[in-house]
């Protein structure tokens, strides 16, 4: 099965991996985080770095034409599930209708980063 790059930005060379992936009427996102594209900038809470994840997720996903109505699971990352509450606030905000699966974990992340979203979409229909 051929595999196509999504971004919605040029990758640069070199990179050791691709934004997203789709494969037949799969896509496979990389794990987002809260970082803003635009800025580099980083909330230091939950409830904003959530948010700013969830827009880089809808970034990525509508490179693909795509939207989260188009997500059927999520691995959520947090640096601590103290933060679960505040996390799992936005997360139901998000989504409408069925809910995709979620698997979460508490993880080490990069520096400043609270939380990191992997998703996979469904594009067949």
């Amino acid at each position: 099965m051929p595999k196509t790059l999504v971004s919605p930005d040029p990758v640069p060379p070199g990179d050791p991996y691709s934004p997203g992936v789709r494969a037949g009427d799969w896509l496979y996102l990389a794990g987002q985080g809260g970082r803003d594209p635009g800025t580099g900038d980083m909330a230091d809470d939950i409830a904003a770095q959530t948010e700013q994840t969830f827009r880089n997720i809808e970034r990525l996903l509508g490179a693909a034409d795509a939207s989260l109505d188009d997500v059927v699971s999520c691995l959520v990352h947090l640096t601590d599930l103290a933060n679960f509450q505040g996390f799992n606030e936005v997360f139901a905000r998000r989504f409408q209708g069925v809910k995709p699966v979620r698997t979460t974990v508490e993880a080490n992340l990069l520096a400043g980063m609270l939380v990191e979203i992997t998703v996979v979409a469904y594009l067949g229909e």
